[in-house]
């Protein structure tokens, strides 16, 4: 009975040790935000690498070159108000789209807004 009893604790051990071990946690590296957000430096990329899986077809069609126009003209830019603006809301923490983007990414996206929101 006792050798049963180790082997049970032995092998209960080893067991959670493997399942605690096996879990991992997504870290990403936090990236500053520029002085100066750039369209096509900073928010194009960041567009490309998390947005246009989907919204390269569908409104906001975010590729380039058509997507500064696109945000323009089509009312996702706030200048009176920038966190208002729909294309910060929707990244924000607690927007529809806020899995998509870091913190970073949409504070970097504010920033760019706030300061004039230009095609540079």
């Amino acid at each position: 009975m006792k050798k049963l009893a180790s082997v049970i604790l032995v092998g209960g051990f080893i067991g959670s040790l493997a399942l605690t071990s096996s879990c991992t946690k997504e870290y990403y590296e936090p990236f500053p935000v520029p002085d100066v957000v750039s369209y096509s430096a900073d928010m194009q990329p960041f567009f490309n690498s998390k947005c246009i899986n989907c919204h390269g077809n569908t409104n906001p069609n975010l590729e380039a070159p058509g997507s500064y126009n696109t945000l323009i003209s089509n009312g996702y830019i706030d200048l009176a108000n920038p966190a208002n603006s729909l294309l910060y809301t929707k990244i924000n923490v607690g927007g529809s789209m806020s899995g998509f983007a870091t913190s970073e990414e949409a504070a970097m996206t504010l920033k760019w807004i706030q300061q004039g929101a230009l095609d540079n």
